[in-house]
């Protein structure tokens, strides 16, 4: 085998559980940013039917 081959074979197969590591903390990363996402636009859809209701009275009222 050639032996740069094999030193990178060798670096590859050692540092394997940093690559990982960091596979895992960019999924983390990705799901706590789409559960933060989704959480301010659950909370955006109750404001937007509050105001629909508010609007809603205000001009039943006219």
């Amino acid at each position: 085998m050639d032996p740069t081959l094999e030193e990178v074979y060798s670096l590859v197969l050692t540092q394997w559980p940093l690559v990982a590591g960091a596979y895992a903390l960019l999924w983390t990363g990705l799901i706590v940013y789409v559960g933060l996402a989704l959480k301010r636009l659950n909370g955006l859809g109750r404001q937007v039917e509050v105001l629909e209701a508010a609007i809603a009275r205000r001009s039943g009222a006219e």
